[in-house]
């Protein structure tokens, strides 16, 4: 009753004093109290349900899955029987839901769709004329957002008999001077559809499960245990004799030397590290649930060491991933407190829970709780997440024994099979010292990745792709509000003019001349515009005020309704040793544990995911 009527004091505050004052301008108490009202009126207003037939399971949907699979100590790799009173939910193949009213989600169609073209509005707001760096971040944070994005979402294949053609700009030079793009497949449509707007559908598990690692399917994660010699029998992920992931023999023929893991889609040598690294992880905690558990069969101790894993990834990217891009006193405490609650994790650590409320002892091991709708991804989540701005076009690659040049390398030489190569002229260690003591690029206007503004897919048939133009399509085309209605929509402060968006007076203009209407504005854009803004960037935040309230709504919401990390995360379904690892590990002990020749250059860092000191 108390936190109830907290929550609705909270969300009162933060309500009325956004009209006029935004959070971060609050002393440190007042704007942390803030952005708790901010999820509160969040969670109460801008949680929709796409679904409209669910289906009814008694098992999992997951042919391949063994009928004596524990589905209540186990996750499923399917995502399903999470919520075992609705087994469906959060399941691969289920719908994307919605942080707008359904009514404000319709996809975008004819002029509009390409008014103005995303091809014009890459080449005039988004084109990287010099690399901007952010000088307190290194290039692993941009590598661990992908890592997790591969594991909570993927739209899929896209439909190959509709094509649209995206307008180009007088005199761009795009080859053949015709660009295509395949557009979205959404869901089938029912009776109970009727009126609403299209959904679609996610081909991972919407759960923070590390599908990423592990696949979400039967099939997928038993690819992941074959070697050589046949099916691992002692509950490990296959790593060859040099420690790196096998590779997909599946794929070689067309992308020789791709590395295999449950999701490796838009591979470089940031996720090649990532992958590498957990999938050690996931053996080193199958070699301590050994010790107490003799006598477990190696599929127990798969299952096990898969939750513990999926556990560990959660608590990394809560307390310090997202404290990293988020580096300032209430940012900080706002992600720490999702996990620690006020109370910290000193007292957590050393007393355990004193309240089941996750504002005084943190998200895990509290109630599970939907507020209100099904749990799932959600069409604005993934659109806020558009972070490819991360990404450098160039990378120096060094040793990390003294600093010396390797070699340097563009970002098209170290995607897919040019990931494993890299291995076959340097160490492990060198590729992830470099990775950590070099910068990703900013999230503004101006630094998308020219690697990524032109892909040569497949440049026979004439098939090339810039993921700028098309980034802003996707958001139109899946229905996503466009950025002062978006605002609106969730509850913040809508521009009334470009000069709302940003400071900047030549990206105002660039705006006014590109869109010529405020209400135009993509959401991608105007959230990249505000770097530009005093008051809708918060100090040393890695992104815009508007993503940010979509983070502290979904990153919570991640951890409360998966029971996994809430009601159910407890040491009788983790094991003693299980639950322990997770509690006493953090990324520095991951890294340290497998690459210990590099625990001298990240000794002093406060965070693995600022940059390490350099060798020499």
């Amino acid at each position: 009753m108390l936190e109830r009527l907290l929550d609705r004091l909270l969300g009162y505050f933060a309500r009325t004093t956004d009209r006029y004052v935004v959070w971060h301008k609050f002393p440190f108490v007042l704007a942390l109290g803030a952005v708790i009202g901010h999820r509160v009126n969040l969670r109460r207003g801008n949680l929709a349900d796409t679904e409209t037939e669910p289906p009814d399971l008694d098992r999992p949907a997951d042919p391949g899955l063994p009928a004596d699979f524990d589905v209540n100590g186990f996750r499923t790799p399917d995502g399903s029987f999470n919520d075992l009173s609705k087994p469906w939910m959060g399941a691969a193949g289920r719908r994307f839901g919605r942080n707008v009213p359904l009514n404000e989600g319709y996809v975008e169609r004819d002029e509009r769709l390409m008014d103005p073209s995303p091809r014009l509005v890459a080449n005039k707001l988004m084109t990287r004329d010099k690399f901007v760096p952010v000088p307190h971040l290194n290039v692993l944070a941009a590598a661990w957002i992908q890592f997790m994005l591969h594991d909570w979402l993927g739209h899929g294949a896209n439909d190959k008999n509709r094509v649209l053609e995206v307008p180009l700009p007088e005199g761009d030079d795009w080859p053949n001077g015709r660009m295509t793009v395949l557009s979205s497949v959404p869901d089938a449509r029912n009776e109970a559809d009727e009126g609403r707007p299209a959904a679609f559908t996610n081909v991972e598990t919407h759960w923070w499960d590390a599908s990423q690692l592990y696949g979400s399917s039967w099939a997928r994660m038993e690819r992941l245990r074959v070697g050589p010699s046949g099916r691992r029998e002692d509950g490990t992920l296959e790593i060859d004799e040099r420690g790196l992931l096998p590779l997909d023999d599946e794929v070689q023929e067309k992308r020789p030397g791709q590395e295999l893991s449950g999701v490796n889609g838009n591979w470089w040598c940031g996720l090649s590290v990532l992958h590498t690294l957990f999938a050690r992880e996931h053996n080193a905690i199958v070699a301590r649930l050994r010790i107490d558990h003799p006598g477990a069969s190696g599929e127990w101790l798969f299952q096990k060491a898969r939750l513990v894993n999926a556990a560990l990834l959660a608590k990394i990217h809560t307390v310090e991933w997202t404290p990293a891009l988020m580096d300032s006193p209430v940012g900080r405490m706002a992600m720490r407190g999702n996990y620690w609650g006020l109370t910290g994790e000193r007292f957590n650590r050393a007393f355990g829970r004193a309240s089941d409320s996750e504002l005084v002892s943190g998200i895990p091991g509290s109630p599970t709780d939907h507020h209100g709708a099904p749990y799932a991804m959600t069409e604005e989540f993934t659109s806020v997440y558009r972070l490819h701005c991360l990404l450098p076009d160039d990378f120096s690659f060094r040793s990390a024994q003294d600093d010396s040049m390797i070699c340097a390398a563009n970002l098209n030489e170290v995607v897919f099979g040019g990931a494993r190569r890299l291995y076959d002229r340097m160490t492990f260690d060198d590729v992830l010292y470099t990775l950590a003591t070099e910068h990703p690029g900013a999230m503004t206007l101006h630094n998308f990745p020219n690697a990524l503004r032109r892909i040569d897919k497949k440049p026979e048939e004439g098939i090339f792709l810039d993921l700028a133009a098309v980034d802003i399509l996707r958001d139109r085309e899946r229905g996503v509000p466009r950025y002062a209605r978006f605002r609106e929509l969730i509850g913040a402060k809508p521009p009334r003019g470009f000069e709302d968006i940003t400071d900047n007076l030549r990206d105002r203009e660039l705006l006014r001349e590109v869109y010529g209407d405020i209400g135009k504005v993509d959401l991608l854009v105007g959230c990249l515009a505000e770097a530009g803004s005093k008051r809708n960037w918060p100090p040393r935040f890695g992104f815009s005020d508007t993503a940010f309230r979509i983070f502290i709504l979904m990153a919570s919401r991640r951890l409360k309704s998966d029971r996994f990390f809430s009601a159910d995360f407890r040491p009788e379904i983790y094991t003693e040793a299980g639950f322990a690892w997770v509690r006493d590990n953090g990324f520095r002990d991951v890294v340290r544990r497998h690459a210990p020749a590099l625990a001298e250059r990240f000794a002093d860092a406060r965070n693995l995911f600022f940059p390490w000191a350099r060798a020499g």
